[in-house]
């Protein structure tokens, strides 16, 4: 039972059909947030045939990202830093700071790459 205007205490989404609070299409995939608050935020992140952003990301705190379907190559702009590919169950502590991009792997695949990710939010 909840109270009028307040979440409910529990919530089921399956990430692989695309469910979530909210769906929102980047020029580098589809963005669901699933959850939002409590000082931590919750997406998944469907890439399939878009172009691969050439532009560094980074985050101001640590991201949790697990893949959950395909694969995900991430490159860093550290060079002692190597490359790396995650595949289905491989989770990525990518510490705050850290300057990345990631993108469908193999870039000719056919399947979307699926991932979730968590990270703190203020």
């Amino acid at each position: 039972m909840t109270s009028e205007g307040s979440e409910p205490a529990v919530r089921l989404f399956n990430v692989l059909r695309g469910e979530a609070d909210r769906v929102t299409a980047t020029p580098f995939g589809e963005v669901g947030t699933i959850f939002s608050g409590s000082g931590i935020e919750l997406v998944w992140v469907s890439k399939q045939g878009e172009p691969a952003d050439e532009d560094w990301f980074r985050s101001d705190d640590v991201d949790l990202i697990l893949v959950i379907q395909g694969q995900l190559k991430f490159e860093f702009e550290s060079p002692g830093q190597a490359d790396l590919v995650l595949s289905v169950g491989d989770v990525l502590v990518l510490g705050a700071g850290e300057r990345c991009r990631a993108y469908r792997w193999p870039r000719e695949a056919r399947a979307a790459t699926v991932f979730v990710a968590a990270y703190p939010v203020r």
